[in-house]
């Protein structure tokens, strides 16, 4: 088989000098628009970084300016802590002086009362209807096998009859209470010798409020008050106990 081979002429040189004309330009303007696209990515990521390095900045003096607020903030906590200390224990001071300063007075309203109370019976030495030969003050007795202990304001007795009197400045419901229930029980413990004696109990205050009045009466008990110059003593269906 031969193969024929074509003759190139003038014409088809020139045409192909064209066509790689063509193509080359072709391919320098595709150069030029690379190179352009190159140029604008490059300015684009130098304005991003610019951006970037400007907000970081921003963020930078942000959390500097946030980290000294914290730390002025962590300041001013312990400052208000160590005043809130300070009038802690400034409260806690004047809070003791005047529960000192209460307590005094209760003492001296107390004692007053006491006073007042014990020379007014010395000089009578009468409960209502019932006289009494012996006057006792501050009475204290304690038994520790029995592990009780008393304590009892006045004492008055006869050859058959005593009366407990317990005085306060002002009377509460609480302190009958606490007569009913505990004093007036311990004390036939603390003195057996006694249990024949018929027992009277006696409250006296310088101020007596009406309910304590009322309840005094409901346990049988003498009611003792402050008058012009003399006792005032009031009394309802009287229990010995």
């Amino acid at each position: 088989m031969q193969i024929t081979q074509k003759k190139i002429g003038p014409d088809d040189v020139w045409a192909s000098i064209l066509e790689l004309s063509q193509r080359q330009k072709e391919t320098d303007r595709q150069i030029r628009e690379t190179g352009k696209q190159q140029k604008e990515t490059a300015r684009q990521l130098k304005e991003t970084d610019k951006y970037l390095k400007e907000k970081f900045s921003d963020l930078k003096e942000h959390i500097q300016e946030t980290d000294r607020q914290l730390k002025e903030t962590d300041r001013q906590l312990k400052e208000t802590d160590r005043q809130l200390k300070e009038t802690d224990s400034y409260l806690r001071d004047k809070f003791s002086d005047l529960k000192e300063y209460v307590g005094g007075i209760g003492r001296n309203n107390g004692d007053v009362a006491e006073t007042y109370f014990y020379e007014t019976l010395a000089n009578t030495m009468r409960i209502g209807e019932i006289d009494f030969d012996i006057i006792e003050k501050n009475v204290s007795k304690k038994n520790k096998r029995q592990n009780l202990e008393g304590e009892y304001d006045i004492i008055l007795t006869n050859s058959e009859s005593i009366a407990l009197v317990e005085i306060k400045y002002k009377l509460h419901p609480n302190d009958i209470d606490k007569l009913v229930h505990k004093k007036i029980p311990v004390f036939k413990k603390l003195f057996p010798e006694k249990k024949a004696y018929k027992l009277y109990v006696v409250v006296a205050g310088l101020t007596i409020p009406a309910d304590s009045k009322k309840m005094a009466f409901n346990h049988g008990f003498f009611v003792l008050t402050q008058g012009a110059g003399k006792l005032n003593m009031e009394y309802d269906v009287i229990k010995s106990y």
